[in-house]
């Protein structure tokens, strides 16, 4: 609900007035009145002492203030001519305006006589260094990701894309938190309607604080009870260009490190930008090895319960009889087996992120292989299901959306314990249950598979050596004008 404007006062009393009943019981707001030569106020600067930057402020600007504002015959006009001078030249007309100026690291100058106030943005918080990607991490390529700051952001994502097409557009979302966002397209390849789709949902966010891009996700997705993402996000520079250049749009959020790339496709949770590194052969074998370890990571474990307890006959002889061999004395059937294995597996990987970044890793191992270990040896369970559960969690990890790689660790639960009471055909069910689900989604209006066109899944598949990107894979509208010339030219 927006704010009914209050226009600010000729007086710098009344201004300050307001202003200390908005800030009441804050230790953080600071005012510096400046007298004229007769020893009235004749101007008065406000901010909240935590947010700008203290040795800018008391160095060069409030001397500097101090001194035009005590000069005989010193005018309004003058001091705001002068106040401009130094940088303070942002117009506030109202008191709300003036709030939310002083609320987000800026400095606002009232004049005695002039209806309206000066700003200036005068951040004075740290900044994280720029680093390499924690979750996204590459061989080869660039090492730069995203931080906390926006403007940062941005000008990591200009410095890539040096073209007046770029747009950006500004929001601010979050009742208090009064977030800014920015939504960053190609003017040439963006679908404007998806552009104006996500304009619209952008606008009707409702939530009193956003301090996370994952909270703007979850409420401008086409489906927020699927388990799988429609939007993918990326703390990558390099990836947002290349996905700004294949007309998707991004959504960057301040305080974030992460952008929001969208419309977006399945295909894009399991593509990760090394892939345009990388020589085509190695990215189109590694793109082939990512479907079958997608595969492990969501049908291993069940596939295995159903074979052990149904479907011995499908087993060949030899290893048959191996797994009956390591089944002699178990105490628990093949079901508790796997599902304890996989909760004990999942314990260790929450308990190794949880932990700092020192020991985690030597937890997880060390405990990974001293739980498997003890439960084979007190007979607790077999040691196929410990190879089975170990080749699942690794098979995990070379999915690149951690967001996708934990809705299969999700899905692997109730498909283990469809398995144990239907078998084969009830994964066959599942399965295919998964993948009219997958195509039943939509992102921003577009597809989430690819559709049937052959177009649309080489790049699934396959990269080529040169990409030739002269498709955008998600867009609803028709052709684009140059595939349109294209086509004729062909048809000609």
């Amino acid at each position: 609900m927006e704010q009914r404007k209050i226009r600010l006062a000729p007086s710098v009393t009344r201004n300050l007035d307001a202003l200390r009943r908005e800030f009441a019981d804050n230790d953080q707001f600071s005012i510096h009145l400046f007298e004229s030569g007769a020893g009235e106020a004749s101007a008065a600067l406000a901010y909240l002492s935590v947010l700008v930057d203290q040795s800018r402020l008391h160095q060069h600007i409030l001397p500097w203030l101090s001194e035009r504002a005590g000069a005989a015959g010193a005018s309004a006009a003058s001091l705001a001519e002068s106040a401009r001078a130094q940088g303070i030249e942002g117009t506030v007309s109202d008191l709300t305006e003036a709030v939310r100026f002083i609320a987000n690291a800026g400095i606002v100058l009232f004049i005695e006589g002039r209806t309206d106030a000066l700003g200036m943005a005068l951040p004075g918080y740290g900044k994280r260094a720029l680093e390499e990607p924690v979750l996204e991490v590459n061989v080869r390529g660039p090492r730069t990701g995203f931080i906390e700051d926006l403007d940062t952001n941005l000008g990591l994502v200009y410095r890539r894309l040096k073209t007046p097409k770029l747009k950006a557009k500004s929001f601010v979302v979050g009742e208090e938190s009064r977030t800014d966002v920015a939504v960053l397209y190609l003017a040439d390849q963006a679908d404007p309607e998806v552009l104006r789709e996500v304009e619209r949902r952008l606008a009707s966010i409702r939530q009193n604080v956003v301090v996370d891009s994952a909270q703007i996700e979850e409420w401008i997705q086409d489906s927020p009870y699927s388990p799988f993402s429609q939007i993918l996000n990326t703390e990558r520079p390099d990836r947002v260009a290349t996905a700004l250049n294949q007309g998707k749009i991004a959504i960057l959020t301040d305080g974030s490190p992460n952008a929001l790339l969208a419309p977006s496709a399945f295909t894009d949770f399991l593509h990760p930008s090394e892939d345009l590194y990388e020589k085509f052969y190695f990215a189109n074998f590694l793109r082939l090895l990512r479907l079958l370890t997608l595969f492990i990571s969501l049908f291993l474990p069940s596939i295995y319960v159903a074979l052990t307890t149904f479907h011995l006959e499908m087993i060949p002889t030899p290893l048959m009889l191996t797994f009956l061999s390591t089944k002699a004395g178990i105490p628990l059937p093949t079901f508790l087996e796997a599902l304890l294995m996989e909760i004990a597996f999942e314990v260790l990987r929450e308990a190794s992120l949880r932990l700092p970044r020192a020991i985690g890793q030597s937890v997880s191992i060390v405990g990974a292989l001293i739980i498997g270990e003890a439960a084979v040896q007190s007979g607790i369970v077999s040691k196929p299901v410990v190879i089975v559960v170990a080749m699942t969690g690794i098979a995990s990890f070379t999915i690149p959306s951690f967001s996708t790689a934990i809705t299969l660790r999700l899905l692997r639960f109730p498909l283990i314990m469809i398995a144990a009471w239907t078998g084969v055909l009830g994964i066959s069910l599942c399965m295919f249950a998964v993948v009219l689900h997958l195509c039943s989604l939509t992102s921003f209006g577009t597809p989430y598979l690819p559709t049937l066109e052959w177009k649309r899944w080489k790049d699934f598949v396959s990269r080529h050596v040169m990409l030739p990107i002269k498709h955008r894979p998600l867009s609803r509208c028709e052709a684009a004008p140059a595939e349109r010339e294209e086509s004729d030219h062909e048809e000609a």
